[in-house]
């Protein structure tokens, strides 16, 4: 009979005095795939943790139970051999970088399993253009795209992917989850968190339901209750009067020093009462496009004009808050909507989390916080990367609801995203592709 890979009997874990999982056991063996999924903030980040021994060296982080992967405690083992049979990729990827340059941080991966580094392989992940860009300036999809060309070039035995492909466009995610299957056909193991479970059940996995830190479901994957849990067709898009215009940008040109434009010579309108959503593969200048029209970023040539008040809600909402926590963060929302913020907070099932660092909250959680926080401050113009990053189906229908009010009330919206359940909310699209836009009239 083949040993489990992992086996876990969790009794509890968590932070102290804050939130925690309880009762979850588990056992996989080679060849094996389990699936986790649930509401944000269910726990589905913190179960990764424990397992993996990680919890315990975050602040009040704590753990009672088990965890064993071939044999060995996770908790009690050196990091280097852990590293030989872990490969992990975080719900937020920026934190699982190290190297300054992408080459550095693919073969500082290898060299720490003994593996030697072909920099060419790099070809197949979409990175070989990039190998001597900075990691910091990568987007958030090049940068998931980088932690799993290590993961898989260094053979790991057991995966443990947090929302692996929130970020990354849908051939990426196809060939991504095509190359896992061929690992699990090896005899390797994956664990993998995702709101839509659906994307995974070509693998065959077993399912794993978390409600409020506990097990509402563990066995195959049933097809019927993973339905039950999202809302496959959003349609809150209401008819709304899109008459003139709030941002302008004509023939902008832009590039990072030291490297070709990744911007040429776009144009781009978006009218009040506009919701215009923004496509593209990784790297072809979504979150760069955002910056430019923000005046984050100026542009080397071009024009950008706007008629309001802009904000921008970068893809890692803690690059947004000036807070520590959600309360210190809507301190400043204005007195008569004070009545509103508390509605929404209720509605996004934030209202108990108001003091709770904003670091410890999960990824979704701080899009939320990020999102309503914008929508109270009367900003005129959104400039939205990737908001529905992390959040469950139940969470999206209210941040539909968000973006339908701010445009129903002469605002402008502009969101990049690979999602594909936001865009029933687009009333145009424009797709980018090598440095250039072409929209939908």
């Amino acid at each position: 009979m083949q040993k489990p890979m992992i086996e876990a009997k969790i009794e509890e874990a968590g932070y102290r005095g804050s939130f925690s999982i309880k009762d979850v056991s588990l056992s996989l063996e080679g060849g094996e795939v389990l699936v986790i999924t649930g509401r944000s903030g269910s726990g589905k980040t913190t179960l990764a943790k424990a397992l993996l021994g990680l919890l315990e060296l975050e602040p009040n982080g704590f753990f009672r139970g088990r965890v064993l992967i071939e044999g060995i405690d996770p908790r009690r083992s050196s990091p280097k051999e852990i590293y030989s049979k872990v490969a992990y990729i975080p719900q937020d990827p920026w934190y699982g970088i190290i190297a300054h340059i992408v080459y550095a941080e693919f073969c500082l991966s290898l060299s720490m399993v003994g593996r030697r580094c072909d920099i060419k392989s790099l070809e197949k992940y979409g990175l070989y253009k990039l190998k001597d860009h900075i990691t910091y300036g990568l987007s958030a999809g090049e940068t998931q795209r980088l932690l799993w060309a290590s993961s898989l070039e260094r053979e790991a035995r057991l995966f443990v992917l947090d929302e692996p492909g929130v970020y990354i466009d849908v051939e990426g995610r196809k060939f991504f989850r095509e190359a896992l299957e061929r690992e699990v056909s090896e005899g390797r193991v994956a664990i993998i968190i995702d709101h839509d479970p659906r994307f995974w059940e070509p693998l065959d996995p077993y399912l794993l339901v978390l409600d409020e830190g506990n097990v509402k479901y563990m066995g195959k994957y049933n097809k019927d209750l993973v339905e039950s849990l999202a809302f496959p067709n959003f349609l809150i898009k209401g008819v709304r009067e899109r008459n003139g215009r709030i941002l302008e940008a004509t023939s902008i040109w832009f590039r990072y020093p030291g490297e070709d434009y990744i911007l040429r010579g776009v144009n781009i309108e978006l009218r009040r009462g506009e919701v215009l959503g923004i496509t593209g593969p990784n790297g072809s200048g979504k979150t760069t496009l955002l910056k430019v029209l923000a005046k984050v970023l100026k542009p080397k040539r071009g024009q950008v004009r706007l008629f309001g008040r802009p904000i921008y809600v970068p893809e890692n909402p803690l690059l947004y808050f000036s807070g520590a926590t959600p309360r210190e963060e809507l301190s400043a929302v204005p007195r008569e909507r004070i009545k509103e913020m508390r509605e929404l907070l209720e509605e996004f099932n934030l209202a108990n989390l108001l003091d709770r660092p904003l670091a410890r909250l999960s990824s979704g959680e701080r899009r939320r916080v990020a999102l309503i926080s914008a929508y109270l401050m009367n900003y005129d113009i959104f400039l939205l990367d990737e908001p529905s990053g992390g959040l469950d189906s139940f969470t999206l229908e209210a941040l539909l609801k968000i973006i339908e009010k701010i445009a129903s009330s002469g605002k402008g919206i502009i969101i990049a995203s690979h999602d594909p359940r936001l865009e029933g909310a687009y009333d145009r699209v424009c797709r980018m592709k090598e440095g250039k836009v072409l929209c939908s009239s």
